[in-house]
């Protein structure tokens, strides 16, 4: 056999090999969603993330003027250093740690607080979500949809056709309209992880809390039906 006729055979079998594959590439369809912006921009998330920030707010200003007592009785007693009596000194700073204390305490349970209210506002909001994003990517056959609001899913680059983010925003407004109350929503499989807890009160809070990613849309995970 010539070298010219061994190096057509090879090129034949080489290319009938790749075909399953090349087949297979054509035929997937990939999505991007941002599924946190989805769950917070949508009607109901809106609405979340609204008595969210009012709560957070209203957990700053405390902690503010608790903070502000501290410091004031913190330059009195700088301020009488000179003039107050060791006795009246001992009690100012006595009352200035026990201040302190009590500070850091009402800070972690307010922490605590958001979070369970993070979770209770937003997650149904998830819930649903993940079911309606599963029905939709099987509906329109996708293979794969991936969540470019997660940090770990290294997406550099997403073409705007493909990306379903506010179909899903009208989807879930579209559900809402007809669903019963978001405690009786449906539910997709499994539980959606939490996500990072909201920060308590130490900076304002301009915008809403991060909801609990999506449990059957993460990102290189092929999109399953809800259950």
């Amino acid at each position: 056999m010539t070298r010219s006729k061994l190096f057509l055979l090879t090129t034949i079998v080489a290319t009938i090999a790749a075909a399953p594959a090349v087949l297979r590439a054509q035929n997937s369809k990939v999505a991007a969603v941002d599924f946190e912006r989805a769950v917070v921009q949508c009607a109901e998330g809106k609405k979340a993330s609204e008595k969210f920030n009012t709560a957070v707010q209203a957990k700053q200003t405390e902690l503010a003027q608790r903070q502000k007592d501290i410091d004031d009785g913190t330059k009195k007693l700088q301020n009488g250093a000179r003039t107050l009596s060791d006795a009246a000194k001992a009690d100012l700073q006595k009352d200035i740690d026990k201040k302190t204390t009590d500070l850091q305490r009402l800070n972690e349970d307010a922490q605590k607080e958001l979070e369970t209210m993070r979770d209770e506002l937003l997650r149904p909001i998830a819930q649903k979500a993940t079911a309606l994003l599963n029905a939709m990517a099987e509906q329109q056959g996708y293979t794969m949809v991936v969540d470019v609001s997660n940090p770990q899913s290294n997406v550099v680059f997403v073409n705007p056709k493909f990306e379903i983010t506010e179909e899903l925003i009208k989807r879930i407004d579209a559900e809402a309209g007809k669903a019963p109350a978001a405690s009786e929503a449906p539910k997709p499989g499994g539980t959606a992880p939490g996500a990072n807890a909201t920060r308590p009160p130490a900076a304002p809070a301009t915008t809403a809390p991060k909801p609990p990613a999506p449990n059957a849309t993460a990102p290189a995970t092929t999109p399953r039906k809800p259950q």
